[in-house]
C-alpha cells in the first residue's frame, strides 16, 4: 500500500520544509489575475478562489491575504491524499483534475467500498481545521492528474494569530457548509424513515388482508 500525501507530511514533521510551497502574489498582482476582465488566463489561483462558493463572502484583499496561508500541490493519477483512518491535517480545493473518495461500508462482512468523485471548485477535509486529532472518515485518491489548493493546522493557527477576521470568516464559512450538509443529510434520513413506515404499513396491511 503506497503512502499518503499526508501521512508523509507527518512523518517529516510539519514544518514549513515539508509543506508545498505557498501561495504569494503582490495586491496588484492579485487584484490584475482575480479580475474577469483581464486577459490573464481563466484557471489563475485568485481567479479561481474568488469563484469558490465557499469564499464569497471574502474580498479581493481578504482573499490575496488567505492565499498566502495556502499551499499548491500537484497530484499524478492514483496518488493518495490522505486515507481512510488517518488522523487529519489539511483541508484542500480542487483547482483542476478529480479526486475520488471512497468509504468502507461495513454494514455487511465483506465491506462494500462507496465512492465519490469530486471536481474543480469543490473542497473536502474541512474537519481536519475544525477538530483536533479527527481520523479521516474516507480515502482520497486522485482520478486524474490534478492540482489541490490545501491549508494546513498550523497555517490556520497563524491565520488566527496574524488576521483573527480573515481566521474567523475561514472557520465560520465552513461550519456553515457543514451545517448545510448535516441539514441536507437530515432531510434524507427523515425522507427515507418516512417511506420505510409507509412501506412497513403497507406490509401490515397485505398481510392482515391475506389473512382474512
Amino acid at each position: 500500500m503506497s503512502s499518503s500525501y499526508e501521512k508523509e507530511i507527518k512523518e517529516s514533521g510539519i514544518k514549513e520544509n515539508t509543506l508545498s510551497k505557498r501561495i504569494d502574489f503582490g495586491m496588484m498582482k492579485y487584484l490584475w489575475m482575480a479580475n474577469p476582465l483581464s486577459k490573464v488566463r481563466r484557471d489563475s489561483i485568485p481567479r479561481f478562489l474568488r469563484n469558490v462558493e465557499l469564499l464569497k463572502n471574502f474580498s479581493d484583499n481578504e482573499l490575496r491575504i488567505l492565499a498566502k496561508f495556502m499551499h499548491s500541490r500537484k497530484f499524478h493519477e492514483s496518488d493518495v491524499v490522505f486515507r481512510e483512518g488517518e488522523v487529519g491535517i489539511g483541508f484542500y480545493f480542487i483547482f483542476s483534475g478529480l479526486i475520488e473518495l471512497s468509504k468502507t461500508d461495513y454494514g455487511n462482512e465483506v465491506g462494500e467500498e462507496k465512492f465519490l468523485i469530486l471536481d474543480e471548485f469543490s473542497y473536502f477535509g474541512e474537519m481536519a481545521l475544525l477538530q483536533e486529532g479527527n481520523p479521516r472518515s474516507a480515502t482520497a485518491i486522485a482520478k486524474t492528474p490534478c492540482e489541490l489548493i490545501g491549508i494546513f493546522k498550523p497555517d490556520l493557527e497563524h491565520l488566527i494569530e496574524n488576521h483573527p477576521v480573515i481566521a474567523a470568516k475561514l472557520i465560520q464559512s465552513i461550519s456553515l457548509a457543514l451545517a448545510d450538509r448535516l441539514y441536507y443529510l437530515t432531510e434524507e434520513a427523515s425522507k427515507l424513515s418516512r417511506r420505510l413506515r409507509k412501506l412497513e404499513r403497507q406490509m401490515a396491511e397485505k398481510q392482515q388482508a391475506e389473512t382474512k
